[in-house]
């Protein structure tokens, strides 16, 4: 936009400079009464829409006089203007009025109310009306998306100022490279914050963008759906265009996967950081100006010294700056951590330039983050912030699944569930710095924490007389944990391996998760220096085999010698037990890793129920807790 927003306005003129071509639609501006809102920011805005629209026109007036519309011996049937009449700074209508023939100068055809209009109730605040009337005066309305937009961003404006500066209009561009269950999110929820801020989320992977761009999303969280259509095809963006958008991005999020290496130097325990080097050298390709480069995956320490190096060298003359921003969001509850984060870690370098560069990224966080939960440190120190706080949550999981097994012995009931986090990129940091004892440590709360999936499997095997080859075995779920439909790191895929090396014939239904996902789940592979034979990868073609996918719990558990549940869905607690008893093989067990169940309930209708750190059935007591 040009420095003088309102100079690129086209003028009303005279009707002598119309003659050739008179307008299809003016605006008549003069009611714009927010407090403090920018005059030229303002024109500016109306002027992208007068680009987008060339029908339109705009005549800037003053708030304090009657607006009326100028005739001239040119006017048409086809004359309409769009007036804004005076309302409160929440609500604005605009009243599209059409005639058959020049107004009365005398009177006037939009006259100020004398008080603010209230809003209309059940009506988006900004919202835009537009009522036509013809010679006939019938009324129809109709939706001016655009002009939602524009008066969204109008009354944003005092927040607009704290981003672009005051007195300019410049847009604040942000893409993220990554559009999965951290990427996604966190833009969104950016977007809705942020209206003056323009959001485009790029991924390779057109099938996925594809997803976020239609009714059906690509991820599930809870009110997600709720704020992508919010800021969809408005300030918030999807797209396959990598190299377009990060070239015209002023701040670029990197949230993309970072593995585990499959070979090489640090095979199952280093992280593989060829996808970071890979956008790291497409930034600098088809970069043009500045840009701030920031970290938003989990990354062992010193990813931003690697990938500043390599933009640096082949920089041409253009300035990054590597800020980390890690993220402490639990899926399932994703939207409403990003609402309200318990706190924001951005990390620079100590430079007067990574310091401007974190006040930028901290003046996006601002707009809804309270300035006190926003905290600011060095980059090494935010991104072992986050492998720490992982470490930290691995250890107290494994502090309670090593008590489980005593709970159970002793009659004592256990209510905590906890899920571990991947810990292993840790463990190797400490073996390259010389920490063996350190490294030890780590190991073992990985240990303690596949020692509790690998007993699940045991005590499961062993309480089905022992063998589980050729029974039908329903599981029921799959995701990680409930409200998402993430399977990195779900326990699911081990228990599932574990019944797959004693040859079941395991049924799944999980409402979030695909069966080419499940299918590619169990057929991946594990690193682990004592990975038990029984749970190695399966070939894809044995995977399919012995497994099946369904969409409908009760088909799942038909014909089953056993229910397990691996998730802990909310449906899961008030489904028709005494139907699912009813058509399962006698015998019935459930093996309960959630503890979501009534396990009492469930023994008074017939089932043999196991639950992780509950008192045992007499049945289960007799039963060897290893195979």
């Amino acid at each position: 936009l040009p420095e003088t927003p309102s100079a690129a306005l086209a003028p009303a003129g005279d009707a002598g400079d119309t003659a050739a071509a008179v307008p299809q639609c003016t605006v008549s501006v003069f009611a714009f009464t927010r407090p403090h809102a920018p005059t030229a920011a303002t024109c500016g805005l109306l002027h992208i829409t007068c680009r987008q629209n060339p029908g339109l026109r705009v005549r800037p007036r003053s708030t304090q006089t009657t607006p009326v519309c100028e005739p001239s011996q040119n006017y048409r049937r086809t004359h309409r203007s769009l007036c804004l009449s005076r309302a409160s700074s929440q609500h604005h209508r605009v009243g599209h009025a059409g005639r058959s023939h020049p107004p009365d100068l005398s009177r006037g055809y939009a006259r100020l109310p004398a008080r603010p209009r209230p809003p209309v109730r059940g009506q988006h605040p900004a919202s835009v009306c537009v009522r036509e009337q013809g010679p006939s005066r019938d009324a129809r309305t109709r939706s001016l998306a655009a002009h939602m937009y524009l008066m969204s961003m109008v009354l944003d404006m005092t927040k607009r100022s704290e981003i672009i500066g005051k007195g300019s209009v410049k847009l604040v561009r942000i893409c993220c490279l990554g559009a999965s269950y951290v990427g996604g999110p966190t833009m969104a929820v950016i977007a809705l914050k942020c209206p003056s801020i323009e959001v485009v989320v790029v991924d390779i992977s057109t099938a996925r963008i594809s997803a976020w761009n239609s009714d059906q999303l690509p991820i599930y969280e809870p009110g997600l759906d709720d704020v992508v259509k919010q800021c969809r095809g408005r300030n918030l963006f999807f797209s396959s265009v990598v190299e377009k958008h990060i070239s015209e991005a002023d701040i670029i999020f990197v949230s993309v996967n970072t593995l585990t290496k499959t070979c090489g130097l640090g095979t199952g325990k280093a992280a593989d950081l060829t996808y970071w080097e890979s956008v790291a050298r497409t930034i600098v390709d088809v970069a043009k100006s500045d840009k701030i480069v920031v970290e938003k995956s989990t990354v062992p320490v010193k990813t931003a010294e690697a990938i500043e190096n390599i933009l640096k060298h082949n920089s041409k003359g253009i300035n990054f700056e590597i800020l980390s921003n890690p993220e402490f969001l639990a899926e399932g509850t994703t939207i409403n951590d990003l609402f309200n984060p318990d706190r924001v870690l951005l990390g620079g370098r100590e430079t007067p330039e990574g310091q401007k560069a974190v006040q930028v990224l901290k003046d996006v966080y601002v707009h809804w983050v309270p300035v006190d939960r926003i905290i600011t440190t060095n980059l090494w120190s935010a991104e072992l912030s986050k492998l720490a706080a992982n470490a930290f949550l691995a250890q107290r999981i494994s502090s309670v699944n090593s008590m489980s097994a005593l709970y159970e012995a002793t009659g004592t009931d256990v209510t905590e569930v906890a899920y571990a986090k991947d810990i292993i990129n840790l463990v190797y940091i400490c073996e390259c710095n010389g920490l063996p004892e350190v490294a030890h440590y780590w190991k073992q709360v990985i240990k303690a924490n596949d020692y509790q999936k690998s007993r699940f499997v045991n005590r499961f095997v062993s309480s089905m007389f022992n063998t589980v080859s050729g029974k039908k075995i329903a599981v029921l779920g799959f995701a990680f944990k409930k409200d998402t439909g993430d399977t990195r790191e779900t326990p699911a895929i081990d228990v599932c391996k574990g019944l797959l090396g004693d040859k079941a014939a395991i049924s799944i239904y999980d409402h979030q998760v695909t069966e080419d996902q499940i299918q590619r789940d169990l057929a991946m592979n594990k690193f682990d220096w004592d990975y038990p034979i029984h749970l190695q990868p399966m070939s894809a073609t044995a995977v399919k085999k012995q497994v099946t996918v369904t969409w409908d719990a009760y088909e799942a558990t038909k014909g089953a010698h056993g229910v397990c549940i691996l998730t802990e869905w909310d449906k899961f607690k008030v489904r028709d037990y005494k139907r699912i008893y009813d058509n399962m093989e006698k015998p019935a067990f459930v093996f309960d890793g959630r503890n979501i169940v009534d396990a009492e309930k469930l023994r008074k209708i017939g089932f043999i129920v196991y639950s992780i750190g509950k008192p045992l059935n007499a049945w289960l007591k007799d039963m060897p807790a290893v195979a």
